[in-house]
């Protein structure tokens, strides 16, 4: 029997724009097209082996289109120009600050003892760490945590002119237990019996649904206790803040929408910040700084600029990068951290960490482990500066009293719960700018501004000019 070849009017050597034979055929990304690729050259044949690989032999590499170049996703992280840049950017990071160690030289202090002193004058004190949300150690529960939470100003002001409801009325009032309508039914004791079985019937805890409000849009929905979300739908937000101005009308800073506009980014879920309005607690997890022991009269507590980065996870904002500078910039601690539940949302925006960096090899720790070494250098007596600081010590579970906050140093003009932005404060009082990357923030420059303007502030407050005298 003779073999015979099976035709075809589409089946040539070549097809129309190519000189060589067709490797590869599949629809373009939007499904409109059909892509091809074939070999660079006109050769053709049936060998195989290493000469025909085209991720072996690089000439073998396919000629693409102008249409299939741009949909190719072009892959250059790891390439050696970006690799170099990142080292390039991981030494200079541990480097002390130029910057800074000009301020610290204009002071003209005979020593970090007369720094130091100067700080405590703006420490918080312990009601000022109460009420703006810093974790405080709880005195029913010790070990424990509580943190108390304000409401959020963006629920009056993102709709500032549209009617609405009286929430006073008496169908708007919640109740005690915002839980699931559910778990009140369940709950009660009149319905403790199953309807058919006579049965007493109960949803486990770690399935019962809590209320939350979405950070972003501000829309409530409904997660369980163990993070499951009862249902997908997708937010539509502003990553820009609202901008007062006299001479233009309220806007988002990201868009110039109205402040009722529709959201302009698109998020896969709703996300929450892990505490609720309210007083939360006790929680678990928390560790309280240690004083010194036996501390020797030379020693200096330290004084540390600190700055978080978080990401969204099913069950609020936890720690993703940490970072620890000293007084004159230079690095003394920076690490990824692994978070302990499901990843929603890198917030890379703002984080500048994104899947990619965990991928990628970097060594990552767990939050347990940057206690530990925070813990080890960082006391009771050491001065942390930060701006929101709150913020950080919630996602790294830590208790510290210690704290200067360069958002109330600094002041926003409306007053609290309103605050000014870092990114504001080391343009008009530093000349600098910061927080500029497309990829995010950079977690060292944020510490060493808020360093930079304590210095500054220490500058005007006490008029330290090129002589110091005791």
């Amino acid at each position: 029997m003779s073999k015979q070849t099976y035709t075809h009017s589409w089946m040539v050597t070549s097809l129309k724009g190519h000189t060589g034979q067709v490797t590869d055929i599949d629809f373009s990304p939007n499904g409109k097209f059909l892509v091809t690729c074939a070999e660079a050259d006109g050769s053709s044949g049936t060998s195989s082996g290493s000469e025909n690989n085209k991720e072996n032999n690089p000439r073998s590499q396919p000629t693409l289109s102008r249409r299939q170049k741009k949909n190719r996703t072009r892959k250059d992280d790891g390439s050696p120009g970006t690799v170099k840049k990142k080292e390039t950017m991981r030494q200079q990071r541990q480097k002390p600050s130029p910057e800074m160690s000009k301020q610290l030289q204009s002071l003209n202090l005979p020593s970090d003892y007369e720094l130091y002193a100067y700080l405590r004058t703006y420490l918080m004190s312990p009601p000022q760490l109460l009420e703006l949300g810093f974790p405080v150690e709880s005195a029913l529960y010790p070990g424990k945590a509580m943190i108390m939470k304000s409401s959020d100003p963006r629920q009056q002001t993102a709709h500032p002119h549209r009617p609405g409801f009286d929430v006073n009325a008496r169908e708007f009032v919640p109740k005690e237990n915002n839980s699931f309508y559910m778990n009140s039914l369940i709950n009660n004791p009149e319905d403790e019996r199953h309807p058919y079985g006579g049965r007493k019937w109960r949803v486990p805890v770690e399935t019962r649904a809590e209320e939350r409000k979405c950070v972003r849009c501000m829309k409530d929905f409904f997660v369980t206790n163990n993070g499951e979300y009862l249902s997908n739908e997708h937010c539509m937000y502003h990553w820009g803040r609202i901008h007062p101005n006299k001479e233009h009308p309220i806007h988002y800073l990201c868009c110039q929408g109205k402040p009722y506009s529709k959201g302009c980014t698109f998020g896969r879920l709703h996300v929450w910040s892990g505490i609720s309005v309210g007083m939360n607690g006790p929680l678990e997890g928390f560790v309280r700084t240690r004083p010194r022991k036996n501390p020797p009269m030379d020693e200096l507590p330290g004084i540390y600029g600190l700055d978080c980065e978080m990401c969204y996870t099913t069950t609020g904002l936890e720690l993703a990068r940490v970072t620890v500078v000293a007084r004159d910039g230079k690095l003394v601690y920076d690490s990824l951290v692994r978070p302990e539940s499901e990843v929603i949302d890198y917030n890379t925006r703002f984080s500048g960490v994104s899947a990619k960096d965990y991928n990628n090899g970097r060594c990552s720790k767990t939050l347990r482990e940057v206690q530990n070494d925070l813990m080890g250098f960082i006391k009771a007596d050491t001065i942390l500066i930060g701006h929101g600081l709150e913020n950080d010590l919630r996602a790294l579970k830590m208790i510290h009293t210690t704290c200067v906050d360069t958002s109330v140093i600094f002041p926003h003009h409306y007053g609290l719960p309103y605050r000014r932005s870092l990114k504001s404060l080391a343009v008009y009082l530093l000349n600098r700018s910061i927080q500029t990357s497309p990829g995010g923030h950079d977690s060292s420059e944020d510490a060493r501004t808020c360093i930079g303007l304590m210095l500054y502030r220490i500058q005007k407050d006490y008029h330290l000019n090129l002589k110091f005298s005791v």
